[in-house]
């Protein structure tokens, strides 16, 4: 990965971020459901502190599109600029990448590489759970 700025990462309206399962990232499946379907979260910890954390969740929702798609490695060249790693993010405040970079005017997809295959590397559009909290 290239290194970003911070006003970079800002004006991205699409964030692709790469899910490596580790002690610190984890991914929950839920139950399946009637359709087959199964919600998923992704759970990245910052700086390795339980209590920052940043979730996302892979939900089905009729109001919510549904994006579930295999990728190659051109397409991981092509959007490169747009892929963000957490652990890059770390010499930002932890703050400042909820109010700021995953806000809820953004696209995100979980690339997620725990799930790589012959056939490519998994992509989901997920939500961003976390929100801003703001003291004045």
């Amino acid at each position: 990965m290239q290194s970003q700025t911070y006003e970079c990462i800002k004006k991205l309206d699409t964030i692709y971020i790469p899910f490596r399962e580790g002690d610190f990232d984890i991914k929950i499946d839920f139950p399946e459901e009637k359709e087959g379907f199964k919600n998923r979260r992704y759970i990245f910890n910052y700086k390795k502190k339980n209590e920052h954390s940043f979730f996302f969740e892979f939900k089905k929702k009729p109001d919510r599109i549904v994006e579930e798609k295999k990728i190659n490695k051109s397409f991981l060249r092509k959007n490169k600029r747009k892929i963000v790693e957490i652990d890059a993010l770390k010499k930002f405040d932890y703050q400042d990448i909820q109010c700021d970079l995953f806000n809820q005017l953004k696209i995100f997809y979980i690339i997620d590489l725990s799930e790589k295959t012959k056939a490519g590397i998994s992509l989901y559009r997920v939500i961003h759970l976390n929100y801003c909290k703001t003291t004045e």
